[in-house]
């Protein structure tokens, strides 16, 4: 009974993960329209084509996907000039990840980041303190269905801007557009450098150098996606973006990607001014952002209810082992009999005795007992295999015993003595 609940809890987790796996990719013919950023998606907001851009154009065997966290797969020191790429919504960097970085730019490498919360970890080393802002805070941003892109530098700049619309399946929703506030600029040579600018006066791309190397920052990832990718307006946008690094080998980071507000709730966490907000999503929303793990949340979350529903499942109470039924009629006349031979009613003994004997015929033998025929003595005498004539003797001594009122002590011990025969003799 039990392996068949686990083989129906297994069936099932394999339909629940089928079933999670066709709503997560819509059966291969519709995109979905969150911002994920995943390099291989083909969808609106995936980077497919900005992935495959850089590729080509570092070549395949320069290309470089971290697998693993910067820390462990970033070299610091690699045989040429290279460039580190992310784009996301929102990055996450721990402090190892972040000192490994630094001196991979710091020894004259150079990298590119799009997102919308920088890593507050990152900043605080980058973030100049003589500016007039004091501390690095947040990303800036306002609210609006489209905004208008263009570089500063002369080679660079359009006549005509170039233009972001945001698409969703809402046609009334608007967008958060991310940039520099103006207080991070000042005129330190180690502080932001502006690049390009949205609607004409916020910054939106900056360059900052550290060492010898050179951090480029950009605050809408959205620019680079497949959406505005596939314009030939687009495209060139994101050209001439990341044109700004140099050629060189390529390391694409695809592994410190979270979603925007799990970023901003660790930035708060790393600025020390973490408060409780309702609107927040909660911590579960990293292990979501994060197939593996949004994986395994499922899993679980699905064996654990079919854990439960299985054990509420009505369960037979335990049977007790009931003893066997014991015959106590034998024991019975047993001490009757006692009992009438030391009162020497020897007539009632043999009675007693008689009801023994058809008592074990019944039990051993399972024959009839109620005419003591000549039928009732072929059978016994062929399943005891004790003669006719002795079984014979027994019944007429009894009939006789049975017809008197009082019997001598020699016919009781007679009667005792074929009885006694019969038990030692018969099969």
């Amino acid at each position: 009974m039990r392996s068949k609940y686990f083989f129906f809890t297994a069936v099932v987790v394999i339909l629940l993960g089928l079933l999670i796996y066709l709503i997560s990719s819509n059966g291969g013919r519709t995109y979905t329209w969150n911002e994920h950023y995943k390099e291989l998606s083909k969808g609106p907001y995936g980077l497919a084509v900005v992935f495959q851009l850089l590729k080509t154009q570092a070549k395949t065997e320069k290309f470089t996907l971290l697998k693993k966290r910067v820390q462990k797969a970033l070299p610091t020191e690699p045989t040429e000039k290279s460039n580190y790429v992310f784009v996301g919504a929102g990055q996450f960097l721990d402090s190892a990840d972040v000192q490994t970085l630094l001196t991979f730019v710091y020894n004259g490498n150079d990298a590119f980041i799009a997102t919308q919360v920088l890593p507050f970890r990152l900043m605080a080393k980058l973030y100049p303190k003589t500016c007039k802002e004091d501390k690095w805070e947040n990303l800036n941003y306002y609210q609006d269905r489209g905004v208008e892109a263009n570089f500063l530098h002369p080679d660079l700049r359009q006549k005509k801007p170039f233009d972001f619309t945001y698409r969703t399946t809402d046609p009334d929703s608007i967008y958060d557009w991310h940039f520099f506030d103006r207080g991070y600029f000042c005129d330190d040579p180690d502080g932001f450098v502006a690049l390009g600018q949205l609607n004409g006066s916020k910054t939106n791309f900056v360059r900052i150098r550290y060492g010898i190397g050179h951090f480029y920052l950009h605050s809408n990832p959205l620019f680079f996606t497949n959406l505005f990718m596939i314009n030939q307006r687009g495209k060139q946008y994101a050209e001439a973006a990341l044109g700004h690094l140099p050629a060189g080998p390529v390391y694409w980071d695809c592994t410190s990607k979270v979603n925007r507000a799990v970023a901003e709730n660790m930035n708060a966490d790393g600025q020390g001014r973490r408060r409780r907000d309702f609107n927040r999503p909660s911590p579960l929303s990293y292990i979501l952002s994060q197939p593996p793990l949004a994986w395994a949340w499922y899993t679980l979350l699905g064996t654990t209810l079919l854990y439960f529903l299985v054990r509420i499942k009505r369960r037979q109470r335990i049977i007790p082992v009931l003893p066997t039924n014991k015959n106590n009629s034998l024991a019975f006349i047993r001490t009757i009999g006692r009992l009438y031979f030391l009162q020497n009613n020897h007539r009632q003994l043999v009675l007693q005795k008689m009801k023994l004997f058809l008592q074990f015929v019944r039990d051993r033998y399972k024959i009839q007992t109620r005419e003591l025929q000549e039928e009732f003595v072929d059978q016994l005498s062929v399943k005891s295999e004790i003669k006719v004539e002795r079984i014979q003797k027994i019944l007429d001594l009894y009939r006789a015993i049975d017809f008197s009122p009082e019997i001598q002590e020699r016919i009781l011990a007679d009667f005792h003595q074929q009885i006694e025969s019969f038990y030692k003799n018969c099969k």
